[in-house]
């Protein structure tokens, strides 16, 4: 894949991705993302977005873990 701001290669990462909702943090590790070799420009998949909207869609559906209550 060539960076479409420089023309580089850029190579996939497993990098942290931070979305703010509701006024909180939230931050995924380990997300594929392109990363320009040159000029740092990341890029992440439209698929890879897709799966991190579901996953944040169904935030409601996931229990708070006991032990931190």
């Amino acid at each position: 894949m060539k960076c479409p701001y420089c023309n580089a290669p850029m190579t996939e990462e497993l990098l942290d991705y931070i979305v703010d909702i509701d006024d909180q943090e939230i931050r995924l590790e380990d997300v594929p993302t392109w990363v320009c070799e040159t000029c740092d420009y990341t890029e992440v998949e439209e698929e890879v977005i897709e799966a991190v909207e579901d996953m944040l869609a169904h935030l409601d559906t996931v229990q708070a873990d006991p032990e931190e209550e």
